[in-house]
């Protein structure tokens, strides 16, 4: 028998066994778990499902087990989210489920094949940065310390790249190519990694950031003042805390991708050059990140509306009344 033969005959084995068996949820999350970081799954992703199922499990009871997991209870939880959490929020926890329980049933532990269904969300757009809030967040600080300037660098870089704050915080020296302008960006969402071209202004910049940062090739391109790579929360806290200085309210640095994005597409840059440059799996996706502005098509409605073009070719004379 072949080794791809045997495996199979195996895991048919291991499926019958737990067929007749039952255990608690939890333990099901442990071995969806366990089989999450045998295939390699992110970290992120794995730290998203651990969360949402010790949700589940508030409502359900920490001793349920997975003979009692069925579509009346998941629907009776959807009921209870629906009373108090926003219908994204809602699609967030359910989906997060969905991988736990789908794999509890191809194990054969959870009997019914459970159904989990989008709750339609109401389409809204944040407010991206203005362009005098740009402006102020821009301008060049005037105090010497070396976490001011660092944050001001990151802000260039957030507004002139749209790369994810995940990606910045795992920059290294040596990502950054000077001599041709790119980026490289081995530590990606989706595990694609991509190169990102830098306009002239970022790359004098960074020359004169990488010069005062110094360190080696290896080390975090973004650190504090020890030289340490800088967490998420102290990260956020810096950039809130710069922001609010220069008496700019918003400071969510995913709201620097958006705007990136809109202020790209309202200067013409292609949707496949953009894609290309954030990352995006699809155009779907991208378009979530631009914020629509009628005022983008007032610009151009009279260059590309049909009716247009044949107005300016046909331009009617009136004669004098007799």
């Amino acid at each position: 028998m072949s080794s791809s033969a045997k495996m199979n005959t195996t895991k048919q084995k291991v499926g019958k066994e737990l067929s007749k068996k039952d255990i608690t949820y939890i333990e099901l999350c442990q071995m969806y778990i366990r089989e999450c970081k045998l295939n390699d799954i992110a970290d992120v992703t794995i730290n998203g499902y651990n969360y949402a199922n010790k949700y589940f499990l508030r409502f359900t009871g920490k001793g349920i087990m997975c003979s009692e997991i069925t579509q009346e209870l998941v629907d009776d939880y959807k009921m209870e989210l629906l009373k108090r959490l926003k219908p994204t929020t809602l699609n967030s926890y359910m989906f997060k489920i969905s991988p736990t329980i789908k794999y509890g049933h191809r194990v054969g532990l959870i009997k019914e094949e459970i159904l989990i269904t989008h709750v339609r969300e109401q389409e809204t757009f944040k407010d991206i940065y203005t362009e005098e809030e740009l402006k102020k967040l821009l301008v060049r600080p005037k105090n010497k310390s070396f976490s001011q300037y660092r944050n001001w660098v990151i802000i260039n870089f957030l507004i002139a790249t749209g790369i994810r704050s995940k990606e910045l915080r795992e920059l290294n020296v040596s990502n950054v190519d000077l001599d041709m302008g790119f980026i490289n960006l081995p530590h990606t969402k989706n595990r694609k990694a991509r190169i990102i071209p830098m306009p002239s202004s970022l790359i004098k910049i960074m020359i004169e950031y990488i010069n005062i940062r110094g360190g080696e090739l290896s080390e975090p391109l973004f650190c504090n003042q020890f030289g340490e790579r800088l967490p998420r929360t102290t990260l956020q806290l810096e950039i809130k805390k710069y922001c609010l200085k220069r008496d700019v309210h918003k400071y969510s640095l995913h709201l620097f991708r958006h705007t990136f994005i809109t202020l790209s597409v309202r200067k013409g840059m292609s949707p496949l050059q953009l894609k290309r440059i954030t990352g995006h799996a699809d155009f779907r996706m991208l378009n979530k990140y631009y914020q629509y502005d009628p005022s983008d098509l007032m610009d151009i409605i009279d260059e590309y509306n049909p009716l247009e073009t044949f107005k300016k070719k046909q331009v009617i004379k009136m004669g004098k009344k007799v």
